[in-house]
This record gives structure tokens, sequence and C-alpha cells, in this order.
């Protein structure tokens, strides 16, 4: 019970100073859910989603229709919608086809996804032509007598980082 009330302790110190200094996000407020603020810690939360090997356990990391608008929107009005949740479908039909081939191939390699240990992460960013900010992040992983890489792109959209494309299972 002690260490229970020690954890809230933390928390609530982490989460909440004084009403004075306590700042909220206003990107939070506007999309209402958590977004990763960096890179380490959307590659964190996705190899832990990974390790379900549930698609649905992605779907916090993909970017929303809203954001999507608010990314694109130098775009005329009527147009932006469309686009925004065109762009939605397609990457998470992307995604999810991706998920399930690597899920396949898994399994066919004999890799535990669930028992995966992560030997090392790299990440390595990139600028595109419009000022957008992208990464391609890659796990080395051990499954038993197994090692292999998982790939995926992430993008930054909003000031904060989701998972994107190309999501792999590399045999090394």
């Amino acid at each position: 019970m002690f260490a229970h009330a020690k954890g809230q302790d933390t928390i609530s110190r982490d989460t909440v100073s004084s009403p004075k200094t306590m700042q909220i996000d206003s990107v939070e407020l506007r999309f209402g859910m958590l977004l990763c603020d960096s890179l380490s810690e959307l590659a964190d939360s996705i190899f832990s989603a990974l390790k379900t090997k549930k698609f649905e356990a992605l779907m916090p990391y993909i970017p929303t229709t809203d954001i999507l608008k608010e990314h694109f929107d130098t775009i005329e009005l009527n147009q932006l919608q469309r686009l925004a949740d065109i762009k939605y479908q397609v990457m998470v039909r992307s995604l999810q086809k991706d998920h399930f081939k690597m899920n396949k191939y898994a399994k066919a390699m004999h890799y535990n996804l669930k028992t995966m240990e992560l030997i090392k992460r790299r990440i390595s960013t990139k600028k595109g032509e419009s000022g957008t900010e992208y990464a391609e992040i890659t796990y080395l992983c051990k499954s038993g007598k197994y090692t292999f890489y998982i790939t995926f792109l992430a993008v930054e959209m909003v000031n904060r980082w989701f998972i994107a494309d190309q999501l792999q299972i590399v045999e090394l």
C-alpha cells in the first residue's frame, strides 16, 4: 500500500505542479488525445504496441483526420476535408496491410513478437521538400535464437510524431 501511495505522489508531482505554473498543451486539448512529443517516445510506444500483435494498439499513433486537416491547412477549405479523409483512410489501410504482412511473416519465420527483446534502436531523421520532418525508425530485435529488424516511417505533424508508413519486418 505504501508503494502505491508513493507512486501516486510521483504521478501527481509530474502532472500537476501548482495552479500558477500549470501549463496545458493546446495541441493535446485541440485533439483530445495524448500525443508523442519526441521520436524516442513514439519509438518506445510503437515497440510496445507491436508486441501486442494487434493493429488496434497502433491506432493512437496514426494521425487523425483533424490532425491531417491542420497539417494541410494551406489548401482550399472545401478540398481540405476530402483530402484529409482520403489521406487518413489510405494511411490506416496501408499500415493495416503492413501490420498483417509483418505478423504473417513473423509467424512463418518463428519470430515471437510478444516476447521479442529490443537490442538496439536507430532513428534517422530527414526533412522533406515541403518542410515536413520524417524519420525512419529501426529496431534490432531478438526472439529466441532469431535476430531481425522491424522498421517504419514516422512523420511530424502539428509538432507531434506519428507512425506513417512502411511498417515491415526484415530477416537479418
